[in-house]
């Protein structure tokens, strides 16, 4: 799955790839909670049939996406860059169906995917440290 080349690719690249200092990082380690956030309201929404506030949460996961998406370094992150591309683009095609037919179990497998690239990108930090 596009989550677990991402994932390998978070572990196996040189940090320099990633940040150019640790406020780079800290903000898409922020932006990754409010990711994984945003999915889980969306899925309490949903299991509620709150569509205002399924609407709203899907839109705020989708921007959280586009805003990942669009701070990838293609000429530093190489080939971290582009699976990083495809998850996102993974994420943000299934959130969007998800959103369109109510599905908790295809939020909850976004949000779960998102979770694990977190932790990758945090144990990064750690070893920024």
């Amino acid at each position: 799955m596009l989550h677990r080349n991402a994932i390998r690719a978070y572990q196996q690249a040189e940090q320099d790839f990633f940040v150019d200092g640790a406020d780079s990082h800290g903000l898409v380690e922020i932006l990754y909670r409010e990711l994984a956030a945003a999915l889980e309201r969306a899925e309490t929404a949903i299991d509620a049939k709150d569509y205002a506030e399924r609407a709203q949460e899907t839109t705020r996961a989708l921007t959280i996406i586009y805003v990942l998406g669009s701070s990838l370094d293609f000429a530093k992150g190489g080939d971290v860059a582009t699976s990083l591309a495809q998850f996102y683009e993974w994420a943000r095609l299934n959130v969007i169906e998800a959103g369109r037919v109510s599905s908790v179990e295809r939020m909850a497998t976004v949000r779960q995917s998102v979770l694990e690239i977190a932790e990758a990108w945090h144990s990064i930090g750690n070893r920024l440290d």
